[in-house]
């Protein structure tokens, strides 16, 4: 089955930035209801198990495509357990096409999660690709909106509290300011993030680029610039006792170099595969708040971010009991998102700014685990004068260092905030993933109500805990 490309009205991509991506010669896609599903159209994704169980799939593999990961020889980086990375030989075949007929040659492998519950994830499956918060016009759910500075300055409290707690954030990285943000500043480390280069044999981890303001050079702010610098100021405000790192995920899928395409620069996306690695790399914190959101191909779950999460929720996990936090994502569908579905990671659907119903960009559904208010947000932002992506060179946004924005890409950092701050309290006595539990049962100090959405889940609806985070 080739990919769809007959975009229903509804679905049709419009930003200049979304359609660029998917003419993009690395890049295949498929419509799958109300799911714009995005992968690397030359990578695929194995199961060692499921490969070395099936002598058929290990054929039909040996003749398409080429081993190309985990990468040896790089102490610094720990591949995804069990995961392989193979290359298609032939530059026009399609990693979508080639999972789906790949997938009769071997049965689904069985994962048992945390909570007992089973997950039949597939042998093979295209790498997905992610950006932040997708959506097909706009990313997150809207463009910032500039804001003056909070009154009173103690957004963030400029004493020396004890950083007790430690909160990694993959997301785009983190932009310094000027004027700065100082007392943010003092608790966020930057650190640049890997994409696997399967071009070369062997296969290469290479640093993913900066967060700046305006990547294509075109005079206007990039769609998602500032993301990660955003959800640091909350994770902060939530947690004044949070030692961030900011893992920056963007540019991770293709080489970026001095005569690359103007429009491939601002092209904020990475691969399942690479942030899956991020997370296990960085999963020795209290509490992990990725920013992704991305639906799978045919409803499966996601390869790696399952087989990093049996680690995670393991004996031999780096940081027993680690909360991850990721959002549910901005498309107004019940569809599964991953990795906020993976029964073992805190998903986090979207309120509107009163509080009082589900946003009406949010996904939501019995795979999220609670709701936090995802509109009207405000937090640390850039310094900007001009216009934004994909607004006329006429239309001027005078940014000082603050922002208001919409999106699950919000509301997310504010759980991972308030467990983060549950284990502070608790002197680090608390595992993590139990600070969550005391939260949504309201024994943190947290009002905790029912709130019930009916429009994307039929008469009876699907209720989730809703955490008045502010």
């Amino acid at each position: 089955m080739s990919p769809n490309t007959n975009f229903p009205p509804c679905q049709r991509p419009e930003n200049a930035v979304t359609e660029r991506l998917l003419e993009h010669p690395r890049v295949t896609y498929d419509v799958d209801g109300d799911a714009l599903v995005i992968a690397l159209k030359d990578e695929l994704l194995v199961r060692t198990d499921a490969r070395v169980g099936s002598p058929a799939l290990d054929e039909g593999l040996a003749g398409i495509a080429c081993l190309r990961g985990p990468s040896r020889g790089q102490a610094a980086v720990a591949s995804p357990a069990g995961v392989e990375v193979w290359r298609l030989t032939d530059p026009e075949a399609d990693s979508i096409d080639h999972a789906r007929r790949l997938r009769a040659l071997a049965p689904e492998v069985c994962v048992t999660t945390l909570d007992g519950r089973p997950l039949d994830v597939p042998a093979v499956s295209p790498n997905h690709i992610l950006v932040v918060s997708p959506k097909y016009d706009t990313c997150p759910a809207s463009p910032p909106n500039p804001l003056p500075p909070p009154h009173g300055g103690d957004f963030i409290p400029e004493d020396d509290c004890e950083l007790s707690v430690s909160v990694v954030v993959i997301d785009t990285g983190y932009i310094e300011t000027s004027p700065p943000h100082a007392a943010l500043d003092a608790r966020v480390t930057l650190v640049a993030g890997v994409w696997l280069d399967t071009s070369v044999d062997p296969p290469v981890w290479r640093p993913t680029a900066a967060d700046v303001a305006d990547a294509d050079e075109d005079g206007r702010l990039d769609p998602i610039a500032g993301h990660g610098t955003f959800i640091a100021g909350l994770i902060a405000h939530g947690c004044p006792e949070a030692r961030i790192t900011a893992v920056g995920q963007r540019h991770a899928c293709m080489p970026i170099g001095d005569t690359s395409d103007p429009v491939d620069r601002a092209m904020l996306f990475t691969s399942e595969y690479d942030v899956a690695n991020a997370l296990l790399m960085n999963a020795d914190a209290d509490v992990v708040s990725c920013g992704f959101s991305f639906p799978v191909l045919d409803g499966y779950p996601s390869i790696p971010f399952t087989s990093v999460m049996s680690v995670l929720s393991g004996p031999d996990a780096p940081r027993p009991g680690v909360a991850v936090v990721s959002p549910a994502g901005n498309e107004d569908s019940g569809r599964p998102y991953w990795p906020a579905a993976h029964p073992d990671v805190i998903g986090v659907a979207a309120t509107n700014r009163r509080g009082n119903a589900r946003a009406h960009f949010s996904n939501w559904g019995p795979w999220a685990d609670c709701c936090a208010r995802g509109e009207d947000v405000t937090s640390t932002f850039l310094y900007w004068v001009g216009p934004l992506d994909g607004e006329p060179p006429s239309q001027i946004d005078d940014f000082v260092g603050w922002a208001r924005w919409d999106g699950t890409s919000f509301a997310a950092p504010k759980v991972s905030a308030a467990i983060a701050r549950v284990v502070a309290d608790s002197g680090g006595g608390l595992l993590p993933i139990d600070a969550f539990a005391q939260l949504i049962s309201g024994a943190a100090g947290v009002e905790v109500t029912p709130l019930t959405d009916v429009s994307l889940s039929g008469p009876a609806g699907v209720t989730l805990p809703h955490l008045h985070l502010g």
